[in-house]
């Protein structure tokens, strides 16, 4: 079994709200991007000259993700994460321009156990995606060409000539 991954190390969750919520949803107004809205965080935060500590882990900041319920996701470098709790207990860390912080938390890494793969690849999928393919590509199939088409996208598997003759209907 392969070893466990672990997903998002070292980073932090903003809980966000927005403060037109109601406004903006009945303008119809589109709801910003993950991105965009860790671009006014950072920029908000780094703009604190008089707080030259939350400047730097502000621009040390990375995105790690936006989940769904205003949920901005951030990584750094552990200092620069400390940096920003201390910010939060101040009352100190500045939120992206339209929003207001609820919370901010620590996210423990979520772990990932990869599923191994087996070594069959049933035959009949391998032929049907190839050909699949190759008609998307608007590619005539033929032996040599099915024969080049599985030689290039399944490398490796050196007996595709021994298959497809026995298999190829003249």
């Amino acid at each position: 079994m392969a070893r466990p991954v672990q997903l998002a190390p070292g980073s932090l969750a903003l809980v966000l709200c927005r403060l037109e919520a109601e406004e903006a949803a009945a303008a119809g107004t589109e709801e910003p991007g993950g991105r965009a809205i860790f671009r006014a965080f950072r920029r908000a935060n780094a703009r604190c000259f008089w707080n030259s500590r939350l400047a730097r882990a502000a621009s040390r900041l990375a995105f790690q993700g936006w989940l769904r319920r205003g949920v901005l996701l951030v990584h750094a470098p552990p200092a620069s994460l400390q940096v920003l709790r201390d910010a939060w207990c101040r009352r100190a860390l500045r939120p992206p321009r339209g929003f207001r912080i609820r919370a901010v938390g620590d996210v423990f890494p979520v772990q990932m156990n990869p599923i191994a793969q087996s070594q069959f690849i049933p035959l009949a999928e391998v032929l049907c995606c190839a050909i699949s393919d190759m008609n998307v590509a608007q590619i005539v199939v033929t032996q040599e060409s099915l024969l080049e088409h599985l030689m290039k996208h399944y490398p490796g598997h050196r007996v595709w000539h021994l298959i497809i003759q026995s298999f190829w209907m003249d």
